[in-house]
Order: structure tokens, then C-alpha cells, then sequence
């Protein structure tokens, strides 16, 4: 095992280097040394449980020297591609990314998982320029009872995981909707569905206050999707979980209906051409 000097990605508790195995190219993420062996075991074993064609794989892994070996992939992930030209996908594309994350979701709660960080940069392009879902490093199986609240990424953190204290596993998979519905409405407006700052953003008092006429008025100024689209993120941004859709809704909703792997890889070719 020859691992390059070459840094393709880091984190806040480790970094992901290309790895050598008999003439192949890996990725290792290797771990600070602080960072705990029990979370890498976790994280080891969902990834050992895993077997979806849009998850990455693992290939090996040590957890006393803290790595974990997975495939090799396009180092560009899908929050760089939309930022480097600042542009919407294109409604196949966004039609076609709903169908397959949400379905890659479905498959992880029907197994017991659920990611806890569904976000753009999590999402990578294989070189078939399919969909890669990736780290599950805040990933908690569903046979235990409560967990902390507060893991993921603000920004796509749902309402109810934005204060310290625990939660019933239980209720995480509707975190996870939520997660997947800012991912889709970035790609659909090349921004997120709100600010950082919540207390001073319009749009967040206007999605709380769930005066949906209004938000889409100002965030779809040109009137650019329709009525299944907007029910489609409504239902996945909604702030009580009690009431967002489950995932099955999500799955089975009028706005996913078509098929449209071509267009989004046709797509996806092109965005890194130009990158």
C-alpha cells in the first residue's frame, strides 16, 4: 500500500489522500488521532452493511491506524460543481438527482440507517457520471434509542436537530427529507432556501409561518416550476417533522415521475468540461 502525498479532500477530523493497492488508486481517509475508535468502528460497520450502486464502497479499513479505504472518485462533488458556475440544473437533471438520492435514502432506513448529513458536498459523480453518495461518519443505526441532536451541517440541519439535547432515533429519519430537500432546491436555484442567519431571513420566517404563495413568489420570481414542485419541497422542508413527508412520500411524488438518467449525465459532462 503506497499512499500519494496528494490531499483530495478534508474534514474537520480527517483528510482523504489517494492510496495505491496493487496498481489500483483508492481513496483513505485517515482520522486525527484524537478522533474516537468507537465512532470509525460505527462508521465501518454501516459501511460494511451497505451494498447500492449510488453508495461508495468500502474496500478496507483499520481502525487502530484509523483509516478506512474506499473507491477512488471524481474529486469534484456536487456543491463545487453548482458553485463554480452559479447555475440551476436543468429540470430533468433535478428530477433525475431527486429520484435516485431519494431512493438511496428509502434504501437506508429499510435497512436501519439513517446518514444524518445529506448534503451537496457528500454527493460525489462516479466516472459512469452517476451519483455517489459518501460519508457516513454521523451515521446511526436505528437499534438503539437516543442520540445527540446537534450532528450534521447547518444549513441542511433539520429544525429539530438545531438545539443541544437528545433524540429519539426513531425520528431521524425525517431529518434526513429535510436534508435531501435543500440539496434539491439548491440544484434547482443554485442557492440555498435561505440564509445562514435565520433570525433576520425573510424566506425562513416566510417557510415557519408556512406562507408558501409568498416564498415562491419571491424565491420563483420567474415562474420556473410548477405546482408538483413546489408541493414537493414544501413537503420536504416542512418544520415540524410530524407532519414532512416520510421518505416513501417523497419517493412516490407526481414531480419524480419520468426517466431521466441520460439527460442528468449529459449534464453532468458538460458542467465538468467547463470546470
Amino acid at each position: 500500500m503506497k499512499i500519494s502525498n496528494q490531499i483530495i479532500g478534508t474534514g474537520l477530523t480527517c483528510k482523504v489522500q489517494i492510496v495505491q493497492i496493487q496498481d489500483k488508486n483508492y481513496a483513505i481517509k485517515i482520522y486525527k488521532d484524537n478522533y474516537s475508535l468507537k465512532l470509525i468502528n460505527k462508521e465501518i460497520n454501516i459501511l460494511k452493511q451497505l451494498n447500492h450502486t449510488n453508495i461508495i464502497k468500502i474496500i478496507d479499513s483499520n481502525i487502530e491506524k484509523k483509516y478506512i479505504i474506499t473507491q477512488l472518485l471524481n474529486d469534484m462533488d456536487l456543491f463545487d460543481i453548482i458553485a463554480k458556475d452559479q447555475k440551476p440544473f436543468l429540470l430533468k437533471s433535478i428530477k433525475y438527482f431527486s429520484q435516485r438520492l431519494s431512493c438511496v435514502i428509502q434504501y437506508l432506513h429499510n435497512i436501519g440507517v439513517v446518514h444524518r448529513d445529506i448534503k451537496l458536498e457528500n454527493i460525489l459523480i462516479d466516472e459512469d457520471f452517476d451519483l455517489k453518495l459518501c460519508d457516513f461518519g454521523f451515521a446511526e443505526k436505528m437499534d438503539q434509542n437516543f442520540v445527540q441532536k446537534c450532528q450534521g451541517t447547518l444549513g441542511y440541519l433539520a429544525p429539530e436537530l438545531q438545539t443541544i439535547g437528545l433524540i429519539n432515533v426513531q425520528d431521524l429519519p425525517k431529518a434526513d427529507v429535510y436534508s435531501l430537500g435543500v440539496c434539491i432546491f439548491i440544484l434547482a436555484f443554485a442557492h440555498p432556501p435561505f440564509k445562514a442567519d435565520l433570525k433576520s431571513c425573510p424566506f425562513w420566517n416566510l417557510i415557519q409561518q408556512r406562507q408558501w404563495k409568498s416564498y415562491w413568489a419571491l424565491v420563483d420570481k420567474q415562474n420556473k416550476f410548477n405546482q408538483d414542485f413546489y408541493s414537493f419541497m414544501e413537503g420536504m422542508l416542512e418544520q415540524d417533522p410530524q407532519n414532512r413527508f416520510t421518505i416513501e412520500e417523497v419517493v412516490h411524488h407526481p414531480f419524480l415521475i419520468g426517466e431521466w438518467k441520460e439527460e442528468f449525465k449529459s449534464e453532468i459532462r458538460v458542467r465538468l468540461r467547463q470546470q
